[in-house]
């Protein structure tokens, strides 16, 4: 799903892209989630949605930080 989202976005298609891959974050949880966020955050940033966007990919990095994750996180909310 993310190189079809990927290439779609590349190929000016960046609303289609974001239809994918949120479908693909809402079908339910598996390793690749974080993977998803990044791609989907270029894609909203592809369609105008850059404050979004930031709030995806900042969500995606909190997960993997051993120190302000917690803080981090509050901030991606706020700017969502």
């Amino acid at each position: 799903m993310i190189q079809l989202a990927s290439t779609l976005r590349n190929l000016g298609q960046a609303q289609e892209s974001v239809v994918l891959l949120t479908a693909e974050l809402n079908a339910g949880s598996d390793d690749l989630d974080d993977a998803v966020r990044a791609f989907l955050a270029l894609a909203l940033t592809s369609v105008g949605r850059e404050r979004e966007a930031v709030s995806v990919a900042l969500t995606a990095l909190a997960a993997h930080l051993t120190r302000y994750n917690r803080s981090l996180a509050a901030y991606a909310r706020e700017l969502a």
